[in-house]
């Protein structure tokens, strides 16, 4: 799929940084490792990284073009929207999704998949309801009344991305990281086309939310059909009996992912809904595009590693806890080295780029990405480790992680409010907070794989 500019440069660049980065870290995993589970990672990486670097170009193409036709108000909506659909979002599958590359069984999986479908089609209709009775005090209290006509939306997109979410980890589980990859393009290029379209058609902000939904949850069909093809014969093994015991089998993560994934969103997304309380709809926009830009580089090669990193250390298996080590030890030290330019990239010259690219009415987030730079690099070092919990059923400690999480948000915007701090000396607390807590986190997961291992303290406990 080629995305080209007026000019007609930009898709050919775009394949080439694509080429580029796939055998950069082809070659990286041979290099480094040869062969072994950390080569597979990188390999997979790497296939993975070609949708992704792709879906980056599209995406970060098409932003000049979005923030030229919507004002600093409107991505202040589209903010709001996407936090709040954000932190509901887990709740339609009760985080069931998250366990189905887990099962040694493909028929078992199918049956944690079809139960995962079950519990989309049983909760959808409270979401709706609980939008058709509260959205209007909600979006008040946010300062938000530009969003009230919209409100029908915020459940399609909760609907369409529960949808996404289950079969997106089925493909983790069949490693079809090329069919991923694929679906990384397809909702990059419809979410920028159904922005910039709608929007130079007069729908404004209706063609952001439209085309926030079409990029979270497009390509769902593209990868039940591959799945369809590749496993007919699975079907006769659903069954009833075999739900309910993967209801059971797999409870923990209803009892201390959910509440993790809903605390882990609330964090992430409650600087913005924060914004919007008590800085208005125009400062929210600018919180909004700073965070946006500073996720399409980090976020999609991060979602990318960890979706690696889980299929293989989920093979490798909870039995083998010093492989896993190895393995977190190294991506972790690449994924630091891999992070440090473009951190610097964004400290040094970020409001500069946001004006020069954005234009000058988007100085501020430029501003904003800038301080939020080394919170940036920490996350996206240690983000893709936390999915060891799930291989040692460490729910409990996923749940403690997320509520210090909240803690560590709260506290600098809290602060920031009492001392009527402005907005930028409140984003150099969040971020130096939620840095620290990286930090801190990064040093407790290894610390919970060290203790898997046989002599280690997990082992002599009673």
């Amino acid at each position: 799929m080629e995305n080209r500019n007026p000019d007609g440069t930009a898709a050919a660049a775009g394949g080439n940084r694509a080429g580029a980065g796939r055998r950069l870290l082809s070659v990286l995993s041979r290099k480094w490792h040869g062969s072994g589970p950390l080569a597979a990672i990188f390999r997979n990486m790497a296939l993975l990284t070609s949708g992704a670097m792709l879906a980056r170009v599209v995406a970060a193409g098409s932003a000049p073009f979005i923030t030229r036709i919507y004002t600093p108000e409107h991505m202040g909506v589209l903010s709001v929207f996407a936090s709040l659909a954000a932190m509901l979002i887990p709740f339609v599958t009760l985080a069931y999704s998250t366990a189905i590359p887990l099962p040694k069984r493909d028929g078992m999986a199918l049956n944690l998949a079809v139960l995962c479908g079950a519990l989309l089609l049983t909760i959808s209709p409270l979401v709706l309801v609980f939008f058709l009775l509260f959205s209007e005090p909600v979006l008040q209290a946010l300062h938000m009344e530009r969003l009230l006509p919209y409100w029908w939306l915020l459940p399609v997109a909760i609907i369409g991305t529960g949808l996404y979410e289950i079969v997106s980890h089925w493909a983790v589980r069949d490693k079809a990281f090329k069919s991923l990859a694929q679906t990384q393009v397809w909702q990059s290029v419809i979410g920028a086309v159904s922005k910039i379209g709608l929007g130079l058609l007069g729908l404004k902000p209706l063609g952001l939310l439209i085309g926030q939904i079409l990029m979270q949850s497009g390509g769902s069909w593209m990868l039940f059909r591959r799945f369809r093809r590749d496993h007919r014969g699975l079907a006769r093994q659903v069954s009833l009996r075999r739900m309910g015991f993967l209801l059971r089998r797999y409870a923990d993560f209803p009892k201390y992912r959910l509440p993790s994934q809903f605390l882990l969103s609330f964090s992430s997304k409650a600087p913005l809904l924060f914004f919007a309380w008590h800085h208005g709809a125009e400062a929210t926009g600018q919180f909004g595009l700073a965070l946006m830009i500073m996720a399409l580089p980090m976020a999609l090669l991060g979602h990318t590693i960890g979706q690696a990193y889980y299929a293989e250390i989920a093979k490798v298996g909870r039995k083998r806890p010093e492989a896993i080590y190895q393995i977190t030890r190294g991506i972790t030290r690449k994924l630091f080295w891999i992070s440090v330019p473009p951190f610097l990239i964004l400290l040094l010259s970020g409001p500069w780029l946001f004006q020069l690219v954005f234009g000058d009415v988007w100085r501020p987030a430029g501003v904003f990405a800038s301080i939020m730079s080394v919170y940036l690099l920490t996350q996206f070092v240690s983000s893709p480790i936390v999915s060891a919990l799930n291989v040692f059923g460490k729910q409990t400690y996923y749940f403690q992680m997320n509520l210090l999480r909240v803690v560590f948000m709260v506290a600098p915007f809290l602060a920031g409010w009492w001392l009527e701090l402005s907005q930028a000396w409140t984003l150099v607390l969040y971020s130096l907070s939620m840095s620290a807590l990286r930090f801190y986190l990064y040093f407790k997961i290894m610390a919970i794989i060290r203790e898997q291992a046989p002599g280690g303290p997990a082992a002599s406990s009673p």
